[in-house]
């Protein structure tokens, strides 16, 4: 497994050390190019001006929606920072927020998420971007009010499956058939999990702790991935 470094700078992470019970996958609502989204975590700020820590330790790019011959990052696992320290990344309301993320690993997919299918045929982000046909998936039921959701690539569920089992090399207190794998057989399996809120450890999506966000959906490369660990 090839990792590639795009490293955010020291003040963009808390340089704390916390053992690490639970990985959290999520994806970006943006572009495919896991640099863009390094620079935006550089750039954004609280209200008062102040350095924003709110991260992931590895994004996995994808391939651009303007231009399908644009494949330079897909599947492509970017590194932000040491996995051993932490950042926010949930942003739920529950006083154990910070624990949540302090215990987590967090990574990041590069995808634009729920689509709109237009009058024209087109299929469009919430950036009102269009998506070609041939990145979407259809659901067979709706999620969260989508039916149709920007598709993870195929090099992309591969490179997730990688890191999960790299990871847990390092953190052995991490066990990948707990959270998701444990509930697969639910349809809802995605939605707000009281689990997943009070802090039991696995792998979880980032849609189990907040009923706002749609990161991740259930795509059947994602599903059959579950399956496998």
């Amino acid at each position: 497994m090839t990792v590639k470094n795009v490293l955010l700078k020291a003040d963009e992470f808390y340089n704390e050390i916390f053992e690490k019970d639970t990985i959290y996958i999520h994806h970006t609502a943006g572009s495919h190019r896991p640099d863009w989204v390094v620079n935006s975590w550089e750039h954004d700020k609280t209200q008062a001006g102040l350095t924003l820590k709110v991260a992931t330790s590895y994004i996995i790019g994808g391939v651009s929606t303007r231009d399908l011959t644009d494949v330079t990052w897909d599947g492509v696992i970017v590194k932000t920072f040491e996995d051993k320290y932490w950042a926010h990344h949930l942003g739920t309301t529950g006083a154990n927020n910070s624990i949540l993320n302090k215990k987590s690993i967090g990574i990041e997919i590069c995808n634009y998420g729920p689509l709109v299918l237009g009058k024209d045929g087109q299929y469009f982000n919430y950036v009102n971007s269009p998506v070609p046909a041939n990145m979407v998936v259809k659901l067979n039921k709706p999620f969260r009010g989508y039916t149709y959701y920007h598709a993870y690539t195929e090099k992309q569920i591969a490179a997730l499956k990688e890191l999960l089992l790299d990871i847990i090399k390092r953190h052995p207190k991490i066990n990948l058939k707990k959270g998701l794998r444990e509930d697969i057989a639910n349809p809802d399996f995605l939605e707000l999990n009281q689990a997943a809120l009070k802090g039991y450890p696995g792998v979880w999506s980032h849609s189990n702790v907040r009923k706002d966000k749609f990161d991740v959906y259930p795509h059947p490369q994602l599903i059959a991935l579950l399956h496998s660990l």
